[in-house]
C-alpha cells in the first residue's frame, strides 16, 4: 500500500481532470509506464483503478487522468480532493507495458482517457531515445528502431488538451508523429465550413491504416473505448497485421 498527497487537481478540458500526487509513505515507486493503480476511495464505494498518465522518470510523483463524465463514485471521489489530502492506492499493476526488446516501430491508438498510459510509455520511450542519442555518434542510427506515431481520438474542440505538450514533443523528436482527430468539431454541428478546425476530423480508426508506413511490420498499442479497440483490431488484421503485434487496454 502506498500513501500519497495531493498536489493538484487540475481540469484540463471539459470533461478531463488529471490528479497529480505526491509519494510520502514510501518516498519512491518503480513502475513501467503503462501500469496503472488502484485507488481505496473508502466504504461503501471501495476501490477506483486508474492508469499512470506519467513517466517513471517523474521521481516521487505520479499523474492520474480521469473524465468525470459519468459521475460515478471514482469520479466524485477525485473531484472532492483538494491540495494536501491524503490518497492511499495499491500498485503499479497491469501488463498493458511497451515491448521494450522489440525495434518494431510503434503506433499508439487512444480515445478520450485512454491516453493515459501511452503518455507515460511515450515520455519514458522519448527520454531513452534522447539519452541514447546523446551518447551517440550517429543519433539517426541511435534512432532507427525508436519510431513511433500516436494517434489520439477526441470528440470536440473543448475536449483538447496536452495538445501543445505532443506537438511539442513531435517538434523536437524527429522519430515521433502526433495526429489528433476529432470526430464531433463545432464546425460540422453548426454547418460552418469544414475547415474552422483545422486539425484532422473523424473518427481515430478512419486515419490509422492509411497514414501508417510500413503497417504490417508495426507494433500497436491500443487504449480507449471498447468499441474502438473492436473496430480497430478488425482493421488492423484485415490489412495484415499479425494479431501478436497488437496490445490492447480497455477503459470502458
Amino acid at each position: 500500500m502506498y500513501t500519497a498527497i495531493v498536489n493538484s487537481v487540475t481540469n484540463v478540458a471539459g470533461e478531463f481532470h488529471v490528479a497529480k500526487l505526491k509519494l510520502v509513505d514510501p518516498k519512491e515507486m518503480q513502475f513501467t509506464a503503462g501500469q496503472y493503480v488502484i485507488c481505496k476511495i473508502g466504504p461503501p464505494k471501495g476501490n477506483h483503478t486508474l492508469s499512470i498518465a506519467s513517466a517513471p522518470s517523474q521521481d516521487g510523483t505520479i499523474e492520474l487522468l480521469q473524465s468525470v463524465a459519468p459521475m460515478g463514485e471514482g469520479s466524485k471521489w477525485l473531484l472532492g480532493l483538494k491540495p494536501g489530502d491524503p490518497v492511499q492506492f495499491l500498485g503499479p499493476l497491469g501488463k498493458f507495458v511497451l515491448q521494450k526488446e522489440s525495434i518494431r516501430p510503434k503506433v499508439f491508438v487512444a480515445t478520450g482517457c485512454g491516453i493515459a498510459p501511452l503518455r507515460g510509455m511515450i515520455m519514458d520511450k522519448l527520454s531513452v531515445v534522447s539519452h541514447q542519442s546523446s551518447e551517440s555518434k550517429n543519433s539517426l542510427k541511435a534512432e532507427s528502431g525508436e519510431l513511433m506515431t500516436l494517434f489520439w481520438g477526441l470528440r470536440y474542440e473543448t475536449d483538447v488538451f496536452w495538445k501543445d505538450e505532443f506537438e511539442g514533443l513531435a517538434a523536437t523528436h524527429p522519430n515521433f508523429r502526433f495526429v489528433l482527430t476529432l470526430s464531433q468539431p463545432a464546425s460540422t454541428q453548426r454547418g460552418e465550413p469544414m475547415d474552422a478546425w483545422t486539425g484532422a476530423q473523424g473518427r481515430v480508426t478512419e486515419h490509422v491504416i492509411g497514414e501508417t508506413p510500413d503497417l504490417t511490420n508495426s507494433e500497436f498499442y491500443l487504449c480507449g473505448t471498447r468499441g474502438m479497440i473492436v473496430d480497430m483490431r478488425q482493421l488492423l488484421t484485415d490489412n495484415g497485421v499479425a494479431p501478436s503485434q497488437i496490445f490492447t487496454e480497455t477503459f470502458f
